[in-house]
């Protein structure tokens, strides 16, 4: 175990329910305008419904749910926080998208949160948790050269693509609040309805744990600083699973999982998975 598990959650709890929004519909609250496109330069974002959805700032969905009915960008700089739960779907601040998210070249994106695995930000217990988040991607989550993107209890009815970024192979950066911790990639308690690829990656740590995945998997030329990075555990995979070129090699670290469950083929690096026949 090492000292940033502190940040980054793992303690195996599997996830076994499909978490659909129920977003509000019609006009919306605050700033927010139904139908127009908006742009968030930093703070919180009004609930309400949105057409399509920039973050240039560090911005927080922490005061009520938000539907996007396009598509989010977080560019250059911007963070999108959306760690703000409930014991309910009808209490959380839940974040709803029917097009795609996509984080460019240094922007963040924290999306979704959990007991233990990722708690979130205003929940009372911060050791365990009870709150949790009821997100959606209708389309895809496109990560290119991002600094950091950590998804957790999200359904995505695409794929997710996630190549280059990271910050650099390093634990000394840091995120800007209400975050902590130096940059990394994780993605967890997920379904994803097309495949999973992440290449390129080089940061502090990186891992998907516990993820449903409907088609393949291409995992490679990914760096990690902690030598528990590049953490892979009890995920179901339908389609192949293909790794090379990581370092460290593809593990189950001290996630306290298991061997990723594979019903396609599994080559290179990850060639020891359990395969589903």
């Amino acid at each position: 175990m090492t000292e940033y598990r502190r940040w980054f959650g793992f303690a195996a709890v599997t996830v076994a329910m499909i978490f659909l929004v129920g977003a509000r519909s019609g006009a919306s609250a605050g700033d927010a305008s139904a139908g127009r496109d908006n742009t968030c330069t930093g703070g919180s974002i009004a609930p309400g419904v949105y057409s399509n959805l920039k973050i240039t700032g560090v911005c927080t969905v922490d005061a009520g749910s938000v539907k996007v009915e396009h598509n989010v960008t977080v560019l250059s700089g911007g963070a999108l926080v959306a760690l703000y739960g409930g014991r309910d779907k009808v209490h959380a601040s839940n974040f709803n998208v029917l097009g795609n998210v996509y984080v460019r070249t240094n922007g963040i994106l924290f999306l979704g949160c959990e007991p233990v695995n990722q708690i979130c930000l205003n929940d009372p217990d911060q050791k365990v948790g009870s709150y949790f988040t009821r997100d959606a991607v209708g389309g895809s989550i496109i990560a290119k050269d991002a600094t950091a993107v950590v998804v957790h209890l999200v359904v995505v009815g695409k794929g997710v693509t996630m190549s280059g970024g990271g910050g650099g192979v390093s634990c000394s950066g840091s995120l800007p609040p209400p975050l902590s911790g130096p940059p990394y990639g994780d993605f967890e308690d997920m379904i994803i309805g097309g495949g999973l690829t992440i290449t390129g990656w080089q940061s502090c740590w990186l891992g998907f744990v516990r993820d449903t995945i409907t088609d393949d998997v291409d995992f490679n030329n990914n760096v990690t600083s902690d030598p528990d990075g590049n953490e892979m555990a009890t995920n179901s995979i339908r389609g192949d699973l293909k790794c090379a070129r990581n370092n460290p090699s593809p593990q189950i670290g001290d996630s306290a999982g298991s061997l990723s469950n594979v019903f396609g083929h599994a080559r290179g690096q990850c060639a020891n998975a359990k395969l589903v026949r």
